[in-house]
């Protein structure tokens, strides 16, 4: 099927494309890897502390217990202004609860029979989740990834507009001859096979980091300016302001409300605002089967009057589609393969991301424009990544910052690409040392941390695997392989049997 495009509009387009993704094909890069990795946060959260309480299932009285021990520990701290509880899921089998009073808080994981205990730390993760949030820049870097987002969903779209030929070469692959060819060949068919998840996880993505700059533009187009009436239209009534001291909402016969009304349904979290006085509010969020939301959310007041319910499952369309962003970006709901699928087709936006720099770069050399410092650096940062996250985690075993060993890492190894011949010579390089440090983290977490907890053994031979695919690609393995199957001595069949 041939689009009746002119050739001139799709070079115009084609050159667009290349513009976008030279521009911000590296932070594109990165926020992809890290991106890939978040969608299994959950796991290296329990990969990283295999030894916290493992909570299976939180029932409603364990639930109110756990809500009653927080606040009793955050009115000795003084901190108890909103509190959180999240129940356990089966990626996430922990039962934890936070306080949170103007900037301070704490954060607390609870047992099984609801007593408290200090949350072991998640440094790799939580710098993880912060590098894909916000690219560790806060607010700003939020925005940041938001504006990416949306480069990355029209550099998608132009791409699909420019390549005229689109379903014909559905199955082209040309490998063996020159290598820009086959680099486009692998950006063009995994961007297509994959192109639906593509633009949603950059749809999402735009939307999750321009969502603050969304909800200031709702509130002075609908509301005139009242921010507070826009979040209430997404997020409910808020608190009232009636500091006058009362007793902490019980959430049981809220559960039980919803219970009436969804029967069977099961508690993700309990949102607590302004805790302990006459003007709180208690939002109980359920599991929502069945729908992409994942969860629907209910809110009551301090006497344990229904008061509003957000609408994600049944609301308006605007409602339905707020409550399934988050859900859809990162996979969660459809379990731990829907997760997997998630993190094999983000490894496939990896590849095209990586592969469309390579394309640009191979037809400036192509066109008598060669950039050799710019082909080893983008070389350096695409396989740079294995060892760095790798290393980092190891460093974080140890005791050291995550931050400064990630980005300095990194920032060194771009550094001394610009002093090496070949980009074949960084790329074997890098893919060695990434093999190398997987397997170094897995040896020494399992060595460290044992083998109890099933999720984080799982995590380790995910790590080990993803090691032996980098020697394999360095031609390590096979060279191996070929070198013990001439040693094996050879059986030949028996004749007669």
């Amino acid at each position: 099927m041939r689009l009746s495009i002119s050739p001139a509009f799709s070079r115009a387009v084609l050159d667009s494309h290349s513009l976008l993704g030279v521009l911000f094909g590296t932070v594109t890069f990165l926020l992809c890897v890290s991106g890939t990795l978040a969608v299994l946060s959950d796991e290296f959260a329990v990969w990283e502390t295999p030894h916290g309480p493992h909570v299976a299932s939180a029932s409603p009285e364990l639930l109110a217990r756990v809500a009653t021990n927080t606040y009793a520990a955050a009115k000795a701290e003084g901190i108890a202004h909103d509190m959180f509880v999240t129940a356990p899921t089966p990626e996430l089998p922990r039962l934890t609860a936070s306080a949170f009073d103007h900037g301070r808080s704490r954060i607390w994981n609870a047992d099984a029979e609801g007593r408290l205990g200090p949350r072991p730390e998640t440094p790799w993760t939580s710098f993880l989740q912060d590098l894909h949030f916000n690219l560790n820049l806060g607010i700003i870097g939020r925005y940041l990834v938001g504006i990416v987002g949306t480069l990355l969903l029209a550099s998608l779209i132009t791409g699909v507009v420019a390549h005229r030929r689109i379903l014909k070469d559905a199955f082209r692959l040309r490998w063996g001859g020159s290598k820009r060819l086959a680099n486009a060949d692998l950006h063009n068919r995994v961007g297509v096979w994959a192109l639906p998840f593509h633009l949603i996880v950059s749809l999402t993505g735009s939307l999750l980091g321009l969502s603050g700059l969304i909800i200031m533009v709702l509130a002075y187009v609908a509301f005139q300016g009242d921010t507070e009436k826009a979040i209430a239209a997404l997020l409910g009534p808020q608190a009232v302001e009636d500091a006058r001291p009362a007793p902490l909402a019980d959430v049981r016969p809220m559960i039980a409300f919803i219970g009436a009304r969804i029967p069977g349904a099961l508690v993700t979290s309990l949102d607590y605002d302004d805790v302990g006085t006459r003007g709180q509010r208690v939002t109980v969020s359920v599991a929502a089967p069945g729908h992409l939301t994942r969860a629907e959310a209910w809110t009551f007041d301090g006497a344990g009057r229904f008061v509003w319910k957000a609408g994600y499952t049944d609301g308006s369309v605007g409602m339905r589609i707020y409550g399934m962003i988050t859900p859809l970006h990162y996979g969660t709901y459809g379990g731990i393969w829907l997760k997997l699928i998630y993190a094999l087709l983000g490894t496939g936006l990896c590849t095209v991301v990586a592969s469309g720099g390579n394309i640009w770069l191979a037809r400036r050399r192509e066109q008598g424009r060669a950039a050799p410092r710019l082909e080893r650096l983008w070389s350096a940062l695409i396989w740079v990544q294995p060892s760095a996250w790798a290393g980092t985690a190891i460093a974080a075993m140890l005791g050291a910052p995550p931050l400064p060993v990630y980005w300095g890492g990194v920032i060194a190894v771009l550094v001394a690409s610009l002093w090496v011949a070949s980009p074949a010579v960084i790329v074997r390089g890098l893919r060695i040392a990434g093999a190398v440090a997987c397997v170094a983290l897995a040896t020494l977490h399992m060595a460290t941390e044992g083998t109890t907890s099933t999720i984080a053994l799982l995590v380790d031979i995910g790590i080990l695997l993803c090691g032996m695919i980098l020697l394999w690609l360095t031609g390590i393995l096979p060279a191996f392989y070929r070198s013990v199957r001439t040693v094996l001595p050879r059986t030949y069949p028996v004749e007669g049997i």
